[in-house]
């Protein structure tokens, strides 16, 4: 039942309680017979003209509470709208301002909650995307080892990428892990002092079976030569592995690959350039989007979900740098990863 209808029959109760009474005083003659009536219907009158008056005087109030009450239930299905048209009575003011302040609270937490979740997920597709490039090439060297195709003295050298790939394949899982059980808002990687032409060949040693197997030839430039610098080695290496991994999905077997790295006082330029199909200009700005690919229908013999370029300008970000890319259709493209480096030795 609603207020209102409380407030009436309140009244209503009042008001014959205070008839009984009378009747009651007139026939113990504590009331003269002939005043009766008259004091019966002015009874009666005011009873029904104060009901009247403080319906009218509590209509706010009741238009306050169904406003609470409608704003209360918005917020159940998560509307965090505030409320700011509830001026009487002063203490309804004050509940309004009160919600509106939690309101503006849970909205915060929602938000954050969400932006939580979408960051998980989307770092839980980048390490699963990363996972797939070493399983995928453990997998090829084993197979060329069963089949004969690897050499019995070449065999000590890719036991040896397998090994390096498997100690990879170990801390992207560790790190997908933690992810998945909420222990780790971001990955936080160690800073250490890379070599950049050592870094070049273990990136190239993820691909070295398909490149043997294709007769590519790939084109390794360091400036100074024993340039190194201090920064997060694995973060570097996903990179690099995303860029090189994308070069030979879009570019022909046998056509050559090139990677040339420049080291100044204060930044450090590495390119990876294809000889492959090129990418239309007007899909440039595009390429980084999360899950976009060139290809709209998804030939999945060129790779995956659009994913790898996307891992590539997030984690590039992420130590300070940028990714960008010149691209000719039908020539190739060039990626270069541009980041300062402070901590240069």
């Amino acid at each position: 039942m609603k207020l209102k209808y409380f407030i009436l029959i309140g009244y209503l109760t009042s008001t014959l309680i205070i008839l009984l009474s009378l009747i009651w005083a007139v026939n113990r003659m504590l009331i003269p017979e002939k005043g009766e009536i008259f004091i019966l219907l002015t009874t009666l009158v005011a009873s029904l003209v104060g009901a009247f008056v403080s319906l009218m005087l509590m209509r706010r109030v009741f238009t306050s509470l169904e406003k609470l009450s409608n704003h209360i239930e918005g917020i159940s299905k998560n509307h965090f709208e505030t409320i700011d048209d509830v001026r009487s009575p002063l203490e309804f003011q004050e509940f309004a301002q009160t919600l509106n302040t939690m309101t503006v609270k849970l909205e915060e937490s929602f938000q954050s909650v969400e932006a939580s979740e979408k960051e998980k997920n989307i770092m839980i597709a980048q390490l699963s995307h990363d996972i797939k490039t070493p399983i995928t090439s453990i997998q090829a060297t084993v197979e060329g080892m069963l089949d004969g195709l690897i050499l019995e003295n070449e065999r000590d050298y890719y036991l040896k990428t397998i090994r390096r790939q498997t100690d990879r394949l170990n801390k992207l899982v560790e790190s997908l892990n933690n992810v998945t059980l909420n222990t780790l808002e971001r990955e936080e990687g160690s800073l250490q002092a890379i070599f950049i032409d050592k870094l070049l060949i273990d990136t190239l040693s993820e691909f070295q079976l398909k490149l043997d197997q294709e007769g590519r030839e790939v084109d390794i430039q360091v400036e100074p030569a024993s340039a190194k610098i201090i920064s997060d080695y694995d973060k570097l290496l996903r990179i690099l592995v995303n860029l090189v991994s994308n070069a030979l999905k879009y570019s022909p077997s046998g056509s050559p690959l090139q990677i040339h790295a420049v080291l100044t006082d204060d930044q450090l330029k590495i390119t990876v350039k294809d000889h492959g199909q090129g990418i239309p200009k007007e899909e440039l700005h595009q390429i980084f989007k999360l899950l976009y690919r060139v290809e709209s229908s998804r030939n999945m013999s060129t790779g995956g979900y659009g994913l790898g370029l996307y891992i590539a300008q997030e984690l590039a970000h992420q130590l300070n740098g940028q990714i960008t890319v010149q691209s000719e259709l039908g020539q190739g493209s060039a990626f270069s990863l541009t980041m300062k480096t402070q901590h240069q030795i």
